[in-house]
Parts: structure tokens; C-alpha cells; sequence
């Protein structure tokens, strides 16, 4: 045998390492994608469900309250507006409640305490 010289062709190989690297992330997207297909009816529908039995507790404990979807999904704004309502009052409350001290306690006083 002759001695042979090897050559490294490091074009051909960061080409191949980049469409191997490709296809890996499409097979995972389409791995993700047929998972969410098959999966994303099934969570939507038990989430429709958990909502639709919360109602009807909240109807049998209250039959007075006329509760709909409508109202719990205006829920959060009304909670935001009163939630931004209540930090406004505080606000003014820590603003005109600010305690002075007029003299400190003396020696004795701290002792005492």
C-alpha cells in the first residue's frame, strides 16, 4: 500500500452539520406541532367544563347572584380599577398621616422601656 494523505474538507463538513442541525429542529417544531394539535381540543375542552362547573357552584350557593361568563371576564377589570382605587387612597392617606417626633426619649426613658 501506498501512504496515503488524508484531507479534512471542513466546507462539506459544517454543510452537513448545519442540514443535520436543521432537520433535528423541524422534526422537534413538527413533533411539537402534532402534539399540540392533538392535545390543545382536549385542554380547551376541560377548560370549558371547570368553567362551566364553577358557575353552576356558584349558582347553587348563591341562586341569588345571576352570575354569567360575561361578568367573570369583566371581573379582572373591575378588580384593576378598584385595586388602582384603593392604591390612590392609600396614597393620600400616607401623604397627610406622616408621624413627627418632637424630642427624643431620654436615657432614662429607654431604660424604663
Amino acid at each position: 500500500m501506498k501512504h496515503q494523505e488524508v484531507g479534512v474538507n471542513y466546507w462539506s463538513m459544517a454543510k452537513a452539520m448545519l442540514i443535520y442541525g436543521a432537520l433535528t429542529a423541524m422534526a422537534w417544531l413538527m413533533l411539537r406541532l402534532f402534539n399540540t394539535v392533538f392535545t390543545l381540543p382536549r385542554r380547551l375542552r376541560d377548560q370549558h367544563e371547570n368553567i362551566q362547573t364553577t358557575l353552576k357552584e356558584l349558582q347553587k350557593r348563591f341562586p341569588d347572584l345571576n352570575i354569567t361568563e360575561e361578568d367573570l371576564l369583566n371581573a379582572d377589570k373591575e378588580l384593576e380599577k378598584l385595586m388602582k382605587e384603593d392604591e390612590e387612597a392609600g396614597n393620600e392617606t400616607k401623604e397627610n398621616d406622616v408621624p413627627t417626633v418632637d424630642e427624643l426619649p431620654s436615657e432614662e426613658e429607654k431604660k424604663t422601656v
